[in-house]
């Protein structure tokens, strides 16, 4: 006798038995040496920038745009819901976010100022915790 299907929760009911034939290293949610030492290695690249990152956000940005980007990027809303709650356009909340094209140049944006900020000579904390991320991932792999 076949599983019933239940797409309400996407499941296929299953004796447990079946469930021992399969090796644990075939599971979707097995995760190898190399796949958790990636992973712990973003983990700690990501606690030694984010603290940078904060302060570059703080006074590298406008007030405007600190607010757009952490609805977007933090609280995970879409641009048409910030542009909802701030009272303004959707495609005033991109400007905000990615900049705008002038004369054939890019301007403007909290995206592209961070980035510039980023790139243009990087704090020594970002530098630092790059090269460790790619020495890690490199002895990983």
């Amino acid at each position: 006798m076949m599983a019933a299907f239940n797409p309400e929760y996407w499941e296929v009911s299953l004796d447990a038995s079946r469930l021992d034939r399969f090796a644990s290293h075939a599971a979707l949610w097995f995760e190898t040496e190399t796949d958790r030492e990636r992973r712990y290695a973003m983990q700690d690249f990501y606690r030694a920038v984010s603290p940078v990152v904060r302060g570059l956000i703080d006074t590298k940005l406008t007030g405007r745009q600190r607010e757009i980007l952490r609805l977007y990027f933090i609280d995970g809303k879409t641009q048409e819901d910030i542009a909802d709650q701030l009272s303004v356009s959707q495609s005033t909340v991109s400007r905000h976010l990615f900049g705008t094209v002038r004369s054939g140049k890019k301007v403007g944006g909290a995206i592209p100022k961070l980035r510039k900020a980023i790139d243009g000579a990087p704090p020594p904390e970002i530098a630092r915790a790059l090269g460790d991320l790619r020495r890690r991932l490199a002895s990983a792999s």
